[in-house]
């Protein structure tokens, strides 16, 4: 089963600058390229985003798939950062919480061991 992860970035100047001299729809060229990882694209946006000013949601098999990606892609120097995280569905996240809820009671914390608690 696909993992989902959201992939968020600032575009780099050098990106702003080749859209102006030549508009295009990059979500058409970026399509082929995910495939070629086996990864699916369910949303590619433009943001309006000091900090961040793009995000795009795809399933992968893995985390491996995502590093490939966005090492390929701020490579290219269209991005000056650019990251991803892994994206729960609220199951997912309640099962995360379940199996913490078992476990958590084993758990000893710095701070007891050493008696500042």
């Amino acid at each position: 089963m696909k993992k989902k992860y959201i992939i968020s970035g600032k575009s780099s100047q050098d990106f702003t600058s080749a859209m102006l001299n030549k508009p295009q729809n990059r979500r058409q060229f970026v399509e082929p390229f995910l495939k070629s990882l086996n990864i699916e694209m369910h949303e590619f946006l433009f943001t309006t985003g000091q900090a961040t000013n793009f995000i795009s949601i795809v399933s992968a098999e893995n985390d491996e798939k995502l590093e490939v990606l966005c090492n390929i892609v701020l490579a290219s120097g269209n991005f000056s950062s650019l990251s991803w995280s892994r994206a729960f569905e609220a199951e997912e996240f309640q099962k995360i919480f379940e199996i913490g809820h078992e476990k958590m009671e084993k758990y000893v914390s710095a701070t007891v061991i050493a008696g500042t608690d």
